[in-house]
């Protein structure tokens, strides 16, 4: 089957915040993580069939979703779940909030995560009133390790993350996470990683390495969370699921949950069993088409004086290091010459970094370029 990702579908005067906040200016909006890829057609068909059943009342998750959901971890992943492991949430920002909350009621929670980050997972602290000491990441986007045992020493004893990293793109190879899981048992640490990047991976055949998997004797102390969201491009239909192997934490999770968020959302939930049932084929053209995206933005951004690409290994977002161009803050400068990006300040970067959203047909990133140059060429 053949998917046209090179068609440009008009949203400016749709519901989308991604290019509502330009509307009635000349501005590309490569900021917010959501694509301009329309759905596969799987997922539409099963969108429209549950409409037209035109009842929508309280809904329990059903089992084959779940069922769904954990094929398409073995298969995709290499992970095997079990049905009891899932608990399903409403989306992976609240789903790391009542996570947090949750793991509070069990013993004091102390929190770090590596810097920077995705700034909805950074807020969990302030949220919730939690102690915190952030972490820091190399200059390759891994995480630091001499920092995050300054953070431990400090008194952090649970950690956020997001895997693979998001605003980096970068992966942990079994290096890292065993590193990391070595840290996690000697403290007795807990873990809450947002894997909701996992199926976006840009080398060919490469597969996710969740924390869970690849170090096993730390399982218990891992909350996964994982979500079709951001691979089938439904931001805008949110369903999560939480893999708890702890059954004392997942029994803790059901009761935080209850009360606190509402039933299932019934066209959510029918597009991402579509999604793991029929989106493979759709997903493995979408990720040829954004490696196109990455090769022409690497071949861009090399001939451009004053910028530096961060190549990602994953996701459909590039951070780009525009230091050298004398911009503290990237977009601010960028928007005047009609181009929108996500500010590294969002991401409690330092000065001079911005995130690009590359997720778009190639005509849409090509005039972004452009709109680059024209930028750099002023400065």
């Amino acid at each position: 089957m053949e998917w046209d990702f090179d068609r440009v579908i008009d949203r400016r005067d749709s519901d989308s915040i991604k290019w509502g906040r330009y509307r009635d200016r000349d501005v590309l909006p490569l900021w917010v993580a959501d694509m301009d890829f329309a759905v596969a057609a799987p997922i539409q068909q099963a969108i429209e069939a549950r409409a037209r059943h035109g009842v929508f009342g309280y809904a329990a998750v059903p089992q084959s979703l779940l069922d769904a959901a954990i094929a398409w971890l073995a298969a995709r992943w290499d992970w095997q779940v079990s049905r009891a492991e899932l608990v399903a949430l409403p989306a992976v920002v609240p789903g790391a909030n009542i996570a947090t909350r949750v793991l509070s009621t069990l013993r004091p929670v102390h929190l770090t995560w590596p810097i920077p980050l995705y700034h909805p997972l950074a807020q969990v602290a302030e949220n919730l009133s939690l102690p915190a000491t952030p972490f820091t990441l190399t200059a390759s986007g891994q995480w630091d390790m001499a920092s995050l045992d300054r953070a431990i020493a400090a008194g952090a004893n649970t950690v956020l993350l997001s895997n693979p990293h998001n605003p980096i793109g970068s992966r942990f190879d079994s290096a890292a996470c065993e590193a990391l899981a070595e840290r996690v048992k000697r403290h007795d640490l807990r873990v809450i990683s947002d894997d909701i990047h996992g199926d976006i991976l840009l080398q060919p055949g490469a597969r996710h390495r969740p924390l869970s998997r690849l170090c096993p004797e730390i399982a218990e102390q891992v909350i996964t969370l994982i979500a079709p969201g951001k691979a089938f491009n439904l931001a805008g239909l949110p369903f999560a699921l939480a893999v708890v192997p702890c059954a004392q934490t997942r029994r803790a999770l059901k009761e935080g949950l209850r009360g606190q968020v509402p039933a299932g959302n019934v066209l959510a939930m029918a597009a991402a069993e579509a999604a793991y049932r029929h989106g493979a084929p759709w997903l493995d053209a979408m990720l040829d088409y954004l490696r196109g995206n990455l090769a022409m933005l690497e071949a861009r951004v090399a001939r451009m004086p004053g910028v530096r690409l961060i190549r990602p290994e994953a996701t459909y977002l590039a951070w780009l290091d525009c230091r050298e161009a004398g911009w503290e803050k990237p977009a601010k400068v960028l928007e005047a010459f009609g181009l929108g990006l996500s500010d590294g300040s969002e991401f409690s970067a330092g000065p001079g970094f911005a995130r690009l959203n590359f997720g778009c047909p190639r005509a849409t990133l090509e005039a972004a370029l452009d709109r680059l140059d024209q930028a750099l060429a002023s400065t």
